[in-house]
């Protein structure tokens, strides 16, 4: 897979878990998108959001359903695996790309507060 591709797929499916965290503090056990790579995935991971959190906290990290089609060697590696989800890390020029982006999300956010 083309590491610009990888890493724009991925961001947009971050900003709309981004979104689901913000939207309920209250609910400790929540479903978030699948951040692989693939466009057309529709799968949902449930867990916790203070596993999200960690996750989240390395740009180079993402939370991916369990299997072969969401993990993609030629740009990431499988990190950790959890039951109901792997946490795959970026490398080389696609996790250049990412925390890239990461950093333009945080920038904008600044732009809001």
């Amino acid at each position: 897979m083309d590491s610009d591709k990888a890493a724009r797929n991925q961001g947009l499916f971050r900003a709309v878990n981004e979104r689901i965290r913000n939207l309920d503090y209250s609910n400790p056990h929540t479903e978030f998108v699948c951040e692989c790579a693939n466009p057309d995935c529709l799968e949902r991971i449930q867990m916790h959001l203070d596993d999200y959190e960690e996750i989240r906290r390395i740009p180079t990290h993402f939370v991916v359903a369990p299997g072969k089609g969401h993990f993609f060697p030629d740009v990431e590696r499988i990190f950790e695996t959890h039951q109901g989800y792997w946490v795959v890390e970026k490398f080389g020029e696609a996790a250049v790309k990412v925390i890239r982006l990461a950093a333009q999300e945080r920038a904008r956010q600044a732009e809001l507060l």
